[in-house]
């Protein structure tokens, strides 16, 4: 069996003051990640949980960083027709920055990719 490398679903979106609830969002959510093995890694106002390095955030984004087992697990997910049905739920509220996923880094594969370099 092929060894799993976990994927990362990163999302930020802009929260408007006076935006309606995410509550409904969330309860539908929680299943669909239990479901295609999604967690929710961080999440909210980065002020609250991130130090800013390099660049600049912008006043009212919010960050999203969700953990999946593979790419293939956060691509159905994310393609699910589950999904499709409440992603609304949260676009409705609060339109999204940006919505990407990454495939995390395989560093053993690496290693063995350039130990005969």
């Amino acid at each position: 069996m092929a060894k799993q490398i976990p994927a990362y679903l990163v999302a930020s979106s802009f929260m408007a003051e006076g935006h309606g609830s995410l509550d409904p969002y969330g309860n539908a959510i929680h299943p669909l990640m239990e479901k295609y093995g999604g967690e929710l890694l961080v999440g909210g106002d980065p002020k609250q949980f991130m130090d800013m390095y390099e660049g600049e955030w912008k006043e009212g984004a919010r960050f999203t960083l969700f953990r999946f087992p593979s790419m293939d697990a956060l691509q159905s997910f994310w393609n699910s027709e589950d999904y499709q049905k409440v992603k609304h739920l949260r676009t409705d509220v609060i339109p999204p920055n940006f919505t990407f996923g990454v495939e995390g880094f395989d560093m053993e594969a690496w290693e063995k990719e350039h130990s005969n370099a």
